[in-house]
């Protein structure tokens, strides 16, 4: 729909800006994370002190959202003062430039709301965020059906694809707040222990989110500016698809980090052993159907999607293919080290493929276009993988899940 609105050239330019838009992701403090895993491993306590930790969070988390906005927007202003400008991008400089602040203090906002995701998550309660969530993306899909065809623009266009979850999450934390007054003080006091702690724990999830910004979000808005949007198109529109398939793995992967944590707090380790056997057997199976089916049918599926003829190569559907089970593998054992308190280890892991992708990608866009993205990609997540099998395997309870 926003495509035969906007139409190839602007939407081309869309899928740039929500490429590039996403990058402020990449300074995005884990604290939600943390606050997840300490309310799993103490949901059936109550004290003070996860009081004060919660209150403090939601201060720290409120300042430093605030602060990565406004360095995001002035980066943003440095970048384009230095880089030179695609025609396209020139054409639209105003609206260009808009997009991309309103989406950058969309998602600072949605940064500062996950630490009401992680307390629901702590508690094994994600489904509330969820339902949450799908209310606002029927709000979005009505507006793009009946609104945006008469007032069509690119930022409204972002705003719908980019942030249309966010008056669920928003809607989402009144109610953690309503349900759980228990955790939140306004007579907070500023404990440096405390916030030490918490930005600590905080960094590993911050350069986790860094190495997956860079994996999943550098590309289409990297070469789209330096080759043009034209360039691009059919990897934006595939990484848009993987957003979404992303969505679904991490709604999987999310709650299973916390799980396997608190069965293992508890020494249930049978439990934990087959709640993680279980779970990687759905995930691959899923990811193996859906990587065949894109494979036999991506180009039908996009065709029938967008009402155009889509004609990927069969490099590009190989590559893709190859990626949507590698995210999944991806996903599900960085899941199982956060759960075995293995932060450190995935952390060092992301910023190893972070620093190997974007050479490996440029070289390999200059080869084969966007198709070698995608073949970068996956060379460098198919050695994650095999990587982090091992620390998994390492593991005294969870070996034998993976064995």
């Amino acid at each position: 729909m926003v495509l035969s609105k906007l139409g190839p050239s602007r939407f081309g330019l869309l899928l740039v800006i929500l490429s590039i838009s996403s990058w402020i992701g990449f300074a995005n403090v884990g604290m939600g994370r943390v606050i997840a895993n300490a309310v799993a491993r103490t949901r059936r306590s109550a004290s003070a002190f996860k009081t004060e930790t919660v209150s403090l969070a939601v201060v720290l988390a409120a300042g430093l959202n605030l602060m990565l906005f406004g360095a995001a927007a002035v980066a943003l202003m440095i970048f384009m003062w230095l880089v030179p400008l695609n025609e396209a991008i020139l054409a639209n400089h105003s609206e260009f430039v808009a997009t991309i602040l309103v989406l950058f203090f969309g998602l600072a906002l949605w940064f500062f709301l996950s630490i009401f995701e992680g307390i629901d998550a702590g508690h094994h309660q994600l489904h509330r965020l969820y339902l949450f969530q799908l209310a606002s993306y029927v709000l979005s899909f009505v507006l793009l059906l009946f609104v945006f065809p008469t007032h069509p623009s690119i930022v409204f266009a972002a705003v719908l694809l980019s942030l249309g979850f966010l008056p669920g999450s928003v809607f989402h934390a009144l109610d953690v707040v309503r349900r759980n007054r228990n955790l939140f003080s306004s007579d907070w006091k500023w404990k440096p222990r405390i916030a030490r702690r918490l930005l600590l724990s905080s960094l590993d999830f911050t350069i986790i989110s860094l190495g997956i910004g860079i994996l999943y979000q550098l590309a289409t808005g990297l070469f789209g500016f330096m080759a043009g949007p034209d360039a691009v198109t059919e990897l934006g529109i595939f990484m848009r698809l993987m957003q979404s398939y992303g969505g679904l793995v991490i709604a999987f992967t999310y709650p299973l980090s916390n799980i396997v944590a608190t069965k293992l707090k508890m020494r249930d380790d049978l439990s934990a052993t087959r709640i993680v056997r279980l779970s990687g057997i759905m995930l691959l199976a899923g990811s193996c159907l859906a990587g065949t089916g894109f494979w036999l049918f991506g180009n039908l599926a996009l065709s029938i999607w967008l009402h155009t003829t889509i004609e990927l190569d069969h490099l590009f559907l190989t590559g893709a293919s190859l990626l949507i089970v590698l995210s999944a593998l991806q996903f599900f054992f960085s899941a199982l080290l956060i759960g075995t308190s293995n932060i450190r280890e995935a952390a060092r892991l992301q910023v190893w493929q972070s620093l190997i992708y974007v050479p490996i990608a440029c070289v390999f866009f200059k080869i084969w276009g966007q198709e070698g993205v995608l073949l970068a990609m996956d060379a460098v997540m198919c050695v994650g993988v095999a990587i982090m099998i091992r620390f998994v395997r390492s593991h005294s309870v969870l070996r034998a899940a993976v064995a």
